[in-house]
């Protein structure tokens, strides 16, 4: 049998020092990626939990004067893994949704983000009854899990503030055996606790800049639809839709998302149209149709230039999205592929509401006769790829209507006016 020498022991924990250290750099790098705070926390708590060897764990976000809860991870029960859902639709819809919790004595996650400072628990169920420590027995008894040892850290970014808290629950040791957190282990979250930090305030300063850019679109956007007796609603309607359908055609996340925050400003160029065009309630004649098709141009001329890469994506969108897919939209009669895909998609989206939605010139139209045209102009009016993920995602299409619902529809025996047209 070797006897372990103090140089030997020495060697030893310098190598796991080694590879405690790249573990640490490994995480640093991952939380530095530029993505939604859904997404980094989530992998935190997975790069906490195989550092501490934790078995399962939680963690919040603080947001409104609450913690969001954002996920759970459990290795003993994968019944209980919460994965987090980044819906981006919170932009213009303003719904965060999660279970909040207050921040204060209330809870054990309320009470480390309340004071600013970790908890390290040997049994949750052994706390002092008169101890301001409160632990929630109730998840436990739900789903017969047992929390045992916990650490539970506040995320505190440079200003002090609370950007969420990281809870780790029930260590195993070397044999996957409940064990004590260690001090070592709460040093390590405490590390990963502050590197978090900062990448949360930069992932939710990323976020408000974007909510900034939205608003500004936003009210530029409503500003040209009220002078067409529209609503926030149709902007609205349309950008969710063209955000469900880019993401059934299997779209990358963040081309998904610029569809959904520059569509609407899809028909800013009726800005540049006269209200007697705009709001006329009749059929236009050949030179009035001529100038409402010149909207597409005039939108394109107000969004050109811009070193925004969320406006020149919505140039785009503003310039093509009457184009058709066998060649006969306007303003440069583009066919296929021609035509860049964004217009493409909002050319669907555009449509359907426009179909089931009152204009001054034609009534509303219900969800099932929309969708059948659609599906009727597949291959001549509309690119048959988009059709076919508009149609795949009809379920969520019809929520999105149903949340922002137009006008009752009209008698469908009636003619509409293709919106094409306008």
């Amino acid at each position: 049998m070797t006897t372990m020498t103090p140089s030997m022991a020495a060697a030893e924990q310098g190598a796991a020092l080694r590879v405690e250290f790249d573990a640490l750099l490994g995480v640093c790098s991952k939380l530095n990626e530029a993505r939604p705070v859904e997404e980094l926390l989530d992998e935190l708590l997975r790069q906490a939990r195989m550092l501490t060897r934790a078995e399962a764990g939680t963690v919040y976000v603080a947001e409104g004067g609450k913690l969001r809860f954002v996920c759970a991870q459990n290795d003993a029960r994968h019944d209980l893994d919460i994965t987090p859902r980044v819906d981006e639709r919170r932009f213009l819809t303003g719904g965060l949704g999660g279970k909040t919790i207050a921040i204060d004595d209330t809870s054990l996650a309320g009470h480390a983000a309340w004071h600013r400072q970790p908890l390290r628990i040997r049994d949750a169920y052994d706390l002092p009854p008169t101890d301001t420590l409160k632990f929630d027995p109730s998840f436990d008894r739900l789903t017969g899990y047992r929390t045992q040892s916990m650490i539970v850290a506040p995320l505190v970014d440079r200003s002090a503030q609370v950007v969420g808290v990281l809870q780790l629950i029930n260590r195993l040791n070397d044999e996957g055996i409940p064990a004590e957190f260690s001090a070592r282990d709460l040093q390590i979250v405490q590390g990963l606790a502050s590197m978090a930090a900062l990448s949360v305030r930069n992932a939710q300063m990323r976020d408000e800049l974007y909510r900034s850019h939205l608003d500004t679109i936003l009210r530029l956007s409503t500003a040209a639809e009220f002078r067409d007796t529209e609503t926030s609603q149709h902007i609205q309607r349309v950008s969710l839709y063209c955000e469900t359908i880019a993401r059934y055609m299997g779209a990358p996340r963040d081309w998904t998302r610029m569809m959904m925050f520059a569509s609407p400003m899809h028909d800013v160029g009726k800005l540049g149209v006269p209200d007697s065009i705009l709001q006329k309630p009749g059929k236009l004649t050949d030179e009035e149709r001529l100038i409402m098709q010149r909207h597409t141009l005039i939108g394109a001329h107000i969004l050109k230039g811009a070193e925004n890469e969320l406006l020149q994506f919505a140039e785009k969108i503003a310039l093509s999205h009457h184009e058709r897919w066998d060649g006969a939209g306007y303003p440069h009669r583009l066919a296929g592929a021609e035509s860049p895909l964004e217009g493409r998609v909002t050319a669907v989206a555009d449509v359907f509401d426009a179909l089931t939605s009152k204009r001054c010139y034609k009534p509303a139209f219900s969800v099932d006769w929309a969708i059948e045209e659609i599906a009727k102009n597949r291959g001549t009016q509309f690119d048959p790829d988009v059709v076919d993920a508009f149609l795949k995602a009809r379920p969520e299409i019809e929520v999105v209507f149903d949340a922002y619902r137009p006008a009752p529809p009209a008698d469908e025996s009636q003619t509409p006016i293709n919106p094409i047209t306008y």
